[in-house]
């Protein structure tokens, strides 16, 4: 049966590549859009798009029953976070930025995973029919990684590798990101419904290049999830996983 993801963090039409290759594993996608209006679905059975309101947290719940309206169910999400592109949007220092940052990249992203979770719980008792088999759900927080200006102050060399530097509000965005996804795997990782994947890609790794590539790496890795003979603990979901890692099965693959 055929899995429902929701991909928020990067909204198309910015993360259209990353949503692409999560379809291309053969999953129903569902990803947040910038655009207004209502939800979209591909006719050719593409990217079902939603529009949200990311300084309410009714708008998040919103969010995830639009997913059960389309699909029926909701088995995954991934909460992007793509240090190049928000330098991209938000690297100056401003007043509107450090707002825009707060409302968009840390008030958003938690009041979202806060109704995943919710929904998540609620699962088993949800429709029977569309869940069938019911493995544990799958909550993911991926993080691309560029160098920060004190990164290159430290080693110049990375000034030749970075296109670009980020800058200290989306520095401080990521870290208060690292910090909540660190705790939530620690504080919701031994439960038995769910499993917490935490993921890194820094500037110098191939698939921090290729969103495409980096959104089939980690559905991939998500499958190897699902055939774990014991979920995930949360002893494991705290550490971060290297993008490229070939599978769950042991702690020496947590780096």
């Amino acid at each position: 049966m055929e899995k429902t993801l929701l991909i928020t963090g990067k909204d198309l039409p910015d993360g259209i590549d990353f949503a692409d290759g999560a379809l291309m594993t053969g999953r129903n996608v569902v990803a947040t859009t910038v655009d207004e209006g209502e939800t979209k679905k591909a006719a050719d059975g593409g990217t079902v798009t939603v529009s949200w309101n990311k300084l309410s947290p009714i708008s998040a719940r919103g969010l995830i029953l639009e997913c059960e309206n389309v699909y029926r169910k909701l088995d995954e999400a991934i909460i992007y976070f793509d240090e190049a592109y928000f330098a991209s949007k938000y690297n100056s220092i401003s007043h509107e930025n450090i707002s825009r940052i707060s409302d968009d990249l840390i008030s958003a992203l938690q009041y979202v995973t806060q109704e995943i979770l919710s929904r998540y719980e609620k699962r088993p008792s949800l429709d029977p029919i569309a869940y069938g088999e019911l493995k544990p759900a799958k909550l993911v927080f991926l993080l691309k990684q560029i160098p920060g200006e004190a990164d290159i102050l430290k080693n110049g060399s990375l000034r030749n590798s970075a296109a670009q530097a980020a800058g200290p509000l989306v520095k401080a965005a990521a870290g208060a990101f690292t910090a909540f996804a660190e705790n939530i795997a620690a504080m919701y990782g031994n439960l038995g419904y769910l499993n917490i994947i935490l993921a890194k890609a820094d500037s110098a790794n191939e698939l921090s290049k290729n969103d495409r590539n980096l959104a089939g790496w980690i559905c991939s890795y998500m499958n190897e999830v699902d055939e774990l003979k014991n979920k995930l603990t949360a002893k494991q979901s705290i550490n971060w996983v290297k993008a490229g890692s070939k599978g769950p099965g042991g702690f020496a693959l947590f780096k």
